[in-house]
């Protein structure tokens, strides 16, 4: 039985990997900043091993400047991850969606900037 990829996961230990702070699933209560939070949004399977995944990107910091200029950073990166392993190994990447400021209510003081990525990947069997 074919599994899907848990890209969230897979994205956060790249990004710690390669020096982020960075989340998935649940935001942590206590972040360093500048953090990424990574949520899966949606998707599609283009065959039994291809998978389309939509993916947002947030990135806390301590104004909306400085989450802004990371944001920018981090979408290089993104567009960096063809020909990389994501959960088990990425085609291609693409912005989606530009970096904006983004508020969160529940952190109404530190910066947000969001920005979503699309991610196509060969998922595990």
């Amino acid at each position: 039985m074919r599994k899907s990829n848990d890209i969230e996961t897979a994205l956060q230990s790249l990004l710690e990997t390669d020096g982020f702070s960075a989340s998935a699933h649940a935001l942590p209560k206590s972040l360093r900043f500048p953090h990424v939070h990574v949520t899966r949004t949606g998707g599609y399977t283009m065959d039994m091993v291809v998978e389309y995944n939509m993916v947002d990107f947030d990135v806390y910091a301590q104004d909306p400047a400085d989450s802004m200029t990371t944001a920018s950073d981090l979408c290089a990166w993104v567009r960096n991850l063809g020909e990389k392993v994501v959960g088990s190994y990425c085609y291609a990447s693409e912005i989606s969606t530009v970096p904006y400021d983004n508020p969160d209510p529940r952190h109404p003081n530190i910066g947000r900037t969001t920005f979503k990525a699309q991610i196509l990947t060969r998922t595990k069997e």
